[in-house]
């Protein structure tokens, strides 16, 4: 109920970063039972709230006032879209085109172009198929995972608990169903291509790296985690012809130590982007979003909790990131 002029500040150097993965009106099915996201109208709402009260910037807004140490206009805000899906091409481009909204897209190269189904969304498939089938599937989805006498409801919390490192007990699970990923992959093309990503970036937006193929970075070693880093950038700047590229880090950046953000930064590639709630890391430029996409919440609310949230932070000492 508090005015929104008290919000106005933003956050870190008065920015607000909100970050999406995709907006559509469909059940997308290889997101659907993972994570919820916003409808066009929802989104659109968003946007013409964010448009009355704050102020959208660009990348190169930021990464100037960065390098020359000036403050950003109090009450900026910077969007960001991680993944690469099809709907940044079809869906959220051409709203943001049409309200003026800058925006940085962050894809994983070997996603782009629909030869490789990422393992997340192979587990959302395979969750959908259970839902779906209950009776003949619960048997054979427990002998592949291990798991006796577990319910559905166990299966999928089982099967969301997949990471890169067993990644392949999916395609086991596919195999043993009779389900294929190549199918709804050259089907659905859930990915943007080469050639959308090269057009989006002469329309104007930024397209930045998001790694390769999407790993828990917490499971990679140091020289992974910067080959991952600096490999993706590379692959961007080739398909745009762009010498700069900014990156965010796939699920979480909490577990990265400074020796690899400072061996990342060392490459010179472009901003750094964490998911620490605008939480400060200034030392190394790495700006925090915040998760702008859940449907059941507006984003006038989400933009009011995040601020209070870091202004009770700020004040216990707590709003710095520091690393080991």
């Amino acid at each position: 109920m508090l005015p929104i002029s008290l919000f106005r500040s933003g956050g870190p150097a008065g920015l607000l970063l909100p970050y999406h993965h995709t907006v559509s009106d469909e059940e997308l099915q290889h997101i659907c039972h993972l994570y919820p996201y916003k409808n066009i109208q929802q989104f659109s709402d968003d946007l013409d709230f964010l448009l009355k009260y704050y102020k959208p910037v660009s990348a190169a807004d930021v990464s100037k006032s960065i390098s020359e140490q000036k403050a950003l206009p109090a009450g900026s805000f910077l969007l960001t879209f991680d993944d690469g899906f099809r709907e940044v091409y079809d869906i959220i481009a051409p709203i943001l085109e049409k309200k003026g909204v800058p925006a940085i897209f962050f894809i994983n190269p070997s996603f782009i172009g629909n030869m490789v189904l990422f393992y997340r969304c192979k587990i959302s498939l395979l969750i959908g198929e259970l839902k779906r089938n209950e009776q003949p599937r619960s048997k054979i989805y427990a002998e592949v995972l291990g798991i006796k006498s577990a319910t559905p409801y166990q299966l999928m919390e089982a099967l969301k608990k997949i990471d890169q490192t067993n990644a392949s007990l999916l395609d086991t699970i596919a195999d043993a169903t009779g389900y294929s990923f190549t199918h709804y992959l050259s089907k659905q093309r859930p990915f943007l291509t080469d050639e959308e990503v090269a057009h989006l970036h002469r329309r104007g937006f930024d397209i930045g790296a998001h790694s390769m193929d999407h790993p828990y970075y917490k499971l990679l070693s140091e020289e992974e985690q910067v080959w991952q880093t600096v490999n993706s950038c590379e692959c961007v700047k080739e398909i745009t012809g762009s010498n700069e590229c900014h990156f965010s880090f796939p699920h979480s950046d909490m577990d990265i130590s400074q020796a690899t953000i400072s061996s990342i930064n060392l490459a010179k590639n472009g901003l750094l982007f964490g998911i620490q709630n605008q939480k400060e890391e200034l030392n190394n430029n790495i700006l925090h979003r915040f998760n702008a996409e859940r449907p059941e919440t507006n984003i006038e609310a989400l933009v009011k909790g995040q601020i209070i949230l870091n202004r009770l932070q700020k004040m216990a000492g707590r709003n710095s990131v520091k690393r080991n």
